[in-house]
């Protein structure tokens, strides 16, 4: 199936306009005043794995409802850094390298949380922001919301397996937050290592029992190939002065 021919289609169907950027070769489109660029990549995907051509109108419906509403409730409050797989055919406006395979990209969420989107630089001079204040803002709303988070674990072979438990969407990404060791060395210890298979999915331990990671191949595996917004199979060392991948499980073919 050709995604961008049917994804035409479907904005043809509804009288959308829309061009191609020539740029970036993506499709612009204009909501409530505001030029927006649309990456294919995710619904690419989601046709590939479904075959089902039903889930291009609801991709163009998610598209409009959630940019509409993201422009309408934009806030320096509901600002994010949060990790990306960096496979996109475009990259995000605002991102830093975490990994071979991740970036850390900053995003605005809805106020009601069912839209996350990467942010422009159209969106921060609506903030009135620049890219500084707006990444340090980021950094203090992730701080916030793992204090608010709660951490949950399991004894496994006297080994502490953490997780959070949190309303934020893309929870994976709270890895990044820069108070992560108050939050959780009472719990597992620091540092840790650990993994984020997909966007709402988190384990973290302490980096003393490295061996314990191989006790979770089969999870991440599984949670990555099965995840609608999968970030990456590596697994991740962090402290308070490094975040780094320090390997990754094989998929298999």
């Amino acid at each position: 199936m050709d995604t961008q021919q049917l994804f035409e289609e479907e904005l043809q169907r509804r009288g959308i306009d829309f061009s191609i950027d020539p740029e970036s070769g993506r499709h612009s489109l204009d909501i409530g005043g505001t030029r927006i660029l649309i990456n294919l990549t995710i619904l690419d995907r989601d046709l590939a794995k479904s075959g089902d051509v039903g889930c291009v109108a609801r991709f163009v419906d998610t598209v409009i409802e959630s940019r509409s509403g993201a422009i309408a409730d934009l806030s320096a409050e509901q600002l994010y850094w949060a990790m990306e797989p960096n496979n996109y055919e475009e990259p995000a406006d605002f991102r830093v390298p975490l990994s071979d395979r991740v970036d850390r990209v900053l995003v605005h969420q809805s106020s009601d949380g069912c839209a996350i989107s990467w942010v422009s630089h159209d969106m921060l001079q609506r903030l009135g922001l620049s890219e500084a204040e707006a990444g340090g803002k980021a950094f203090t709303n992730l701080a916030r919301t793992v204090q608010e988070a709660t951490v949950e674990w399991e004894d496994i072979d006297g080994v502490r397996l953490g997780y959070l438990v949190t309303s934020l969407p893309f929870k994976a990404s709270l890895l990044l937050a820069p108070n992560l060791r108050e939050v959780v060395e009472s719990v597992t210890g620091w540092p840790v290592l650990a993994v984020a298979p997909d966007r709402d999915f988190l384990y973290f331990w302490a980096a003393e029992h490295a061996d314990f990671v191989g006790r979770l191949g089969g999870v991440v595996v599984r949670e990555y190939q099965e995840a609608a917004y999968p970030i990456s199979t590596e697994v991740f060392e962090i402290s308070e002065s490094l975040f780094r991948a320090i390997g990754e499980f094989p998929i298999p073919a």
